[in-house]
């Protein structure tokens, strides 16, 4: 079903171009011109980089579009960020944009492989790629076509998010449904992309799962306190949220059923995954934090029971910050580069620790806050400390923990009003590069763990704590 929405209020993530589709902004019947079809075809050259800047911090290069193909200041207020895909290749897209006789552009060009991006129009210039909401719309156009999903690799949806999640902050957007929208979701469109082969799903956990620009988020832990799983199902933690068959074995752990995983700190539900942040002496440890399939643990613990409440926490030693019953905190317009993390607790050791924060994605922080008994702890009670590394998998694993629910990500379709008839009418209903057809590694977690290495089970020392 076609989702319309109310009155712009997001940024248009749009397509690359899409054969057949391209049309003059000022077209009044609007999204019929057709390219010619070697644009949609492998083998162009890249264009050399303009003299420009790309305004996205993660843009390998800016290529201006042909002027002709754009209107310059012409952006209003940015309500949507829209995904298109451009029924071609990468490089003929952006060739296509460069054509003065093609009256098309949008925004961003993003690559199948590598997730590599071409910003081609300054975000106060309106593109032309979704046609009477061009002037409310930011477009990103993603290489491929809507009938092959093997085009959509995890490579573009990772690159993609972080895109989409930029420029929904920069522009204020709630990070939704309602606000990152397909281009067949706009009103007095004729395509249908990025068609029912776009992972929706898995898109909008990619920008939820990512930290703003300038951002550090953080939470302080006592290690002594590690919450303790069980795997109820062979299943795996996976460095990304890729299927576990597209992963090496040094990005994935398998964990057989009824084995125990202990870890610090939890995220929020990724399409039916957790992102733990492990203990360093258990299963699974070499890879320190990892997505598992919640529906194949049981006995997770809230925040609550594994922070150091009350902990402070500075930052460059600035203000002091009070961390509460979870132990979260987080500092904003924080600029890129080296930073100082300190806290302290009472009965605990202090933690000093350095991090190297890039600006863009922002910065997560996991403090390991260990008591004074934990520290002088440090072999334990001749316990076996784990295996570093996965245990062997079985001969048929399958693709456990990559089932997960489709996630909550924004309302059902159908859910949301539709635009009122009048909408659009003060622009031709034309400008977009996709074709109507006819029939890689999140950035989020920057995990910083401060602590001497506590070498008693996680789950033992749990235990001890809740008894004395």
């Amino acid at each position: 079903m076609t989702r319309l929405y109310p009155a712009p209020l997001g940024v248009l993530v749009a397509c690359l171009v899409a054969p057949g589709s391209a049309a003059a902004e000022d077209d009044p019947d609007g999204d019929h011109h057709h390219p010619p079809p070697e644009y949609a075809a492998p083998g162009w050259s890249m264009p050399p980089s303009s003299f420009a800047e790309a305004e996205y911090p993660l843009a390998a290069q800016f290529i201006e579009a042909d002027p002709s193909n754009f209107t310059a200041g012409g952006i209003d207020v940015v309500q949507y960020v829209v995904v298109h895909t451009m029924q071609g290749s990468y490089e003929g897209s952006i060739n296509w944009f460069l054509n003065p006789d093609s009256d098309v552009s949008a925004h961003f060009c993003v690559r199948s492989e590598d997730g590599d991006i071409t910003q081609m129009v300054h975000l106060d210039d309106r593109a032309w790629h979704v046609g009477n909401s061009n002037s409310w719309a930011i477009g990103i156009e993603h290489e491929g076509f809507v009938d092959d999903a093997s085009w959509y690799t995890f490579a573009m949806y990772s690159r993609s998010a972080e895109l989409a999640r930029w420029l929904a902050d920069r522009f204020a957007l709630p990070l939704d449904r309602d606000h990152i929208v397909g281009h067949v979701e706009l009103p007095n469109q004729t395509h249908t992309d990025p068609g029912g082969n776009w992972d929706w799903d898995l898109y909008m956990a990619l920008v939820h799962d990512l930290v703003g620009e300038g951002r550090i988020e953080g939470v302080v832990v006592d290690p002594a306190l590690a919450c303790t799983l069980t795997a109820t199902s062979d299943t795996y933690v996976k460095a990304t949220l890729q299927d576990q068959a597209d992963l090496g074995d040094d990005a994935k752990c398998f964990v057989a059923a009824g084995t125990e995983l202990d870890y610090l700190h939890a995220g929020d539900d990724r399409v039916g995954h957790r992102r733990l942040v492990l203990a360093e002496d258990g299963p699974c440890a070499a890879l320190g934090e990892g997505f598992a399939f919640a529906d194949h643990f049981t006995g997770f613990c809230a925040p609550e029971e594994l922070a150091v409440a009350g902990a402070t926490v500075t930052l460059d030693g600035g203000a002091a910050v009070v961390v509460g019953a979870d132990g979260a905190f987080a500092w904003s317009d924080v600029g890129a580069g080296a930073h100082t993390i300190d806290a302290t607790a009472t009965d605990f050791e202090p933690a000093s620790l350095p991090i190297e924060h890039a600006g863009f994605p922002g910065a997560r922080v996991v403090v390991r806050l260990p008591s004074p008994a934990a520290t002088g702890d440090t072999t334990g009670s001749g316990e076996s400390a784990g295996t570093d590394g996965p245990a062997p998998p079985p001969a048929d694993p399958g693709t456990a923990g990559d089932s997960g629910d489709a996630g909550t990500d924004g309302p059902a379709p159908g859910d949301a009003p539709a635009l009122p008839d009048t909408y659009g009418e003060s622009e031709d209903a034309a400008g977009c590069g996709c074709q109507a057809p006819t029939a890689g590694d999140p950035r989020g977690w920057l995990v910083v763990l401060a602590a001497p290495l506590l070498r008693r089970r996680g789950a033992r020392r749990r235990r001890a704590h809740a008894g004395a």
